[in-house]
């Protein structure tokens, strides 16, 4: 990937093309943290390099979504596809990673039109990061982001060290901006940077990723489950702030009149009390505790082989919001422990 310099007046103008060209969403700063909204003025633009609490799945895979009008007068529907032009500016590695993921799942088999159209007319541009007492990613291999992306902003003391991603990224640096070749001090700049993150990281996965879906086979007895299942609120937060979950509700809505009827999907998650309720009030995962083992092998095991890939980046975005404290790596290390014992 070819590297490029933009100085902070070059990087103004290229937010300024954006704002005036695309519907672009990145980070700002809300009562002192970092989260993603819709950008109107390059000064809102904060390119944090500490985490947001909530990913920016929400922009391709939203959390309510109508899929289809029909009409109950004549039985005829009309599928509805909202995809703008967007920009998602901002994405730390990790999201970078979660996103690639969820392409597989929504491509997988037929694929799924919203969520494909929506993704095909979105830009991503990257920035780096530092780690906040709940980040692993350098465990789960997402530290850093080498595709996936369009654009990838790395901030130097004058400037921005930029790498290009696609054909459509460097096409929309050049019209924005005025990029120069990166020289050898801004790239040692950058690995300076990536040496203090790689040292910063506080917590860890204490066993190589290609082992997890065997030490999550042997746990299903273990009695972790019922400790952190007695903890559990069951309040959801761990699936909605998850970047890499995606299961979903289906609901059918009808007006007053009677004649019309709108189709639409709402977040779902596995650790809420109704996911796994059928018919009769029958629940097959009736305890906290099988919700939440169900979950993490969600994570570290069930879709490794058919998506080629683990589904926890390391965000730690479900540690960070958890109510009772409940760690993703503290849950991970001692099961890594007593298999190993």
């Amino acid at each position: 990937m070819a590297g490029y310099f933009v100085d902070r007046r070059g990087f103004r103008s290229f937010v300024k093309g954006l704002v005036e060209r695309y519907l672009l969403y990145g980070t700002t700063l809300q009562e002192g943290f970092p989260v993603f909204k819709k950008i109107e003025t390059p000064e809102e633009l904060v390119l944090s390099s500490t985490p947001t609490h909530l990913s920016p799945k929400e922009f391709l895979f939203p959390p309510e979504e109508l899929l289809l009008r029909f009409s109950l007068e004549d039985g005829r529907g009309e599928p509805v596809v909202d995809a703008p032009e967007q920009v998602l500016m901002g994405l730390h590695p990790c999201d970078i990673h979660a996103i690639g993921l969820l392409d597989r799942v929504f491509s997988h088999g037929t694929g799924d039109v919203n969520y494909i159209e929506r993704r095909r007319r979105t830009i991503l541009i990257g920035t780096e990061c530092l780690p906040d007492e709940y980040c692993f990613c350098h465990s789960m291999g997402t530290m850093d982001a080498e595709e996936g992306f369009d654009l990838f902003f790395h901030e130097l003391k004058r400037g921005y060290l930029v790498r290009v991603g696609t054909e459509r990224g460097r096409r929309l640096l050049e019209r924005y901006s005025k990029p120069a070749r990166a020289d050898r001090t801004h790239l040692e700049e950058m690995r300076t940077h990536r040496e203090k993150k790689l040292e910063s990281f506080v917590r860890s996965i204490y066993a190589r990723r290609e082992e997890l879906p065997l030490v999550y086979a042997g746990s299903y007895e273990h009695p972790v489950w019922e400790r952190i299942g007695s903890r559990c609120y069951g309040c959801g937060s761990c699936n909605h702030v998850c970047p890499t979950c995606y299961c979903f509700d289906i609901r059918d809505d009808v007006t007053l009149d009677l004649k019309e009827a709108h189709r639409y999907r709402v977040w779902d998650g596995c650790t809420l009390e109704d996911f796994a309720k059928v018919a009769g009030g029958h629940n097959f995962r009736r305890h906290r505790s099988e919700r939440l083992r169900h979950r993490f092998n969600r994570k570290f095991r069930y879709l490794a082989d058919r998506f080629d890939g683990l589904f926890c980046v390391g965000c730690g975005r479900c540690s960070r919001t958890c109510l009772v404290g409940i760690n993703i790596t503290d849950v991970t290390n001692e099961l890594i422990r007593d298999a190993r014992s």
